[in-house]
């Protein structure tokens, strides 16, 4: 089953001193439900499309569990949009689910647990300036849901010589990287040599979903908060922001950057 992304919505556009009647397309919300062998866990918006990208994500960026292999069954009913994740039995696992989190609409979370000074990364990937405006002038520009709706977020992997490997349009800038993170690990895809692609203002939500996923690298068009800035810098992910129109500026990773 796929349910509708958008919806027409009838309502008025003001012109030139006349109201007119028009209908637009607008992004579907949809309240998902995900259920931690068998137990409620937490319901959070999101568009209702590739759930066991989705949450695969979810469970890796939220720190719940480090690789697919913790993931026993993931049992999806499209019609109640429930997903039941079966985790493999395991204390720390066990710990974590213990912890109480607000999930807000957007996919954030209000309860930060800083992770483990183990994610602090020794190294990173040297990366070409033209491969990332190259990326991000695509990438800005392949959503044909965000042209129509101008309601979504989008996130994307590229590998370092320019390559979309994979593209979501989510409601949520934190569901759109869960999506990406999710689908590179159901297929194997090491993030090691990529870059994640986002259209979303770097939060720290953000900033943690990167560091728990292990990824090396994250471009953004938008900006990132004070304290994001000083956790991309602290776990030493290579970052760029403002990505657009043949700019971009550096966060962390300067040394990396092949001019």
């Amino acid at each position: 089953m796929t349910l509708p992304n958008c919806e027409n919505i009838i309502l008025h556009e003001y012109r030139d001193g006349v109201l007119s009647e028009v209908s637009l397309p607008f992004s579907t919300e949809y309240a998902l439900l995900l259920k931690i062998n068998g137990n409620p866990y937490v319901t959070m918006a999101c568009s209702g499309n590739y759930l066991g990208e989705h949450i695969t994500g979810y469970l890796i960026t939220e720190g719940i569990i480090s690789n697919t292999d913790q993931i026993q069954a993931m049992e999806i009913d499209e019609e109640n949009l429930t997903v039941n994740a079966v985790l493999a039995p395991d204390k720390i696992i066990t710990e974590k689910l213990e912890w109480i989190k607000t999930i807000t609409a957007a996919g954030g979370r209000s309860r930060k647990n800083m992770p483990s000074d183990d994610l602090v990364r020794n190294s990173l990937p040297q990366v070409r300036a033209e491969i990332v405006l190259q990326s991000m002038s695509e990438f800005l520009t392949y959503s044909r849901e965000h042209e129509a709706t101008h309601g979504v977020h989008g996130a994307a992997l590229y590998s370092l010589a320019g390559e979309r490997l994979v593209f979501f349009d989510e409601i949520g800038r934190h569901n759109a990287i869960d999506k990406v993170i999710g689908h590179a690990a159901l297929n194997g895809i090491s993030l090691e040599d990529k870059l994640i692609c986002s259209t979303g203002r770097i939060s720290s939500e953000i900033a943690f979903k990167i560091i728990n996923a292990r990824a090396p690298v994250l471009v953004t068009r938008a900006s990132p908060t004070v304290l994001s800035v000083s956790l991309l810098r602290h776990y030493n992910i290579l970052s760029i922001i403002r990505a657009v129109n043949d700019r971009f500026y550096v966060v962390n990773g300067r040394e990396n950057i092949c001019l």
